[in-house]
């Protein structure tokens, strides 16, 4: 019996926790989106279509800022840039959130 590592099983392990993040994430907004009103709903909605539109930097400032709570100085310190860069970032990606 081979008791090493067997890369098959920790590939299906790692897409199976991948999933798991995944459902808890899409069942977590299932479970309250019905308790958005009109305009919430629609916001939401211009979010999802442009999310692609935003740069890869951009999508990490906005959800280290608004989800997890980091000042814009601290994801400088982890970007490598200026506050202002990062702000003026968080910024111009917020731009394709409002209504048109």
């Amino acid at each position: 019996m081979n008791q090493g590592y067997n890369e098959e099983a920790a590939r299906l392990a790692e897409i199976a926790v991948k999933r798991l993040n995944a459902a808890k994430i899409v069942i977590e907004y299932l479970s309250t989106k019905d308790q958005f009103n009109k305009d919430e709903t629609r916001f939401v909605k211009q979010i999802e279509k442009n999310w692609y539109r935003l740069t890869d930097l951009q999508k990490e400032i906005v959800f280290m800022h608004l989800i997890q709570g980091f000042s814009f100085t601290a994801i400088s310190d982890y970007a490598g840039t200026s506050p202002q860069a990062v702000s003026q970032a968080f910024h111009r990606a917020c731009q394709w959130f409002k209504f048109r």
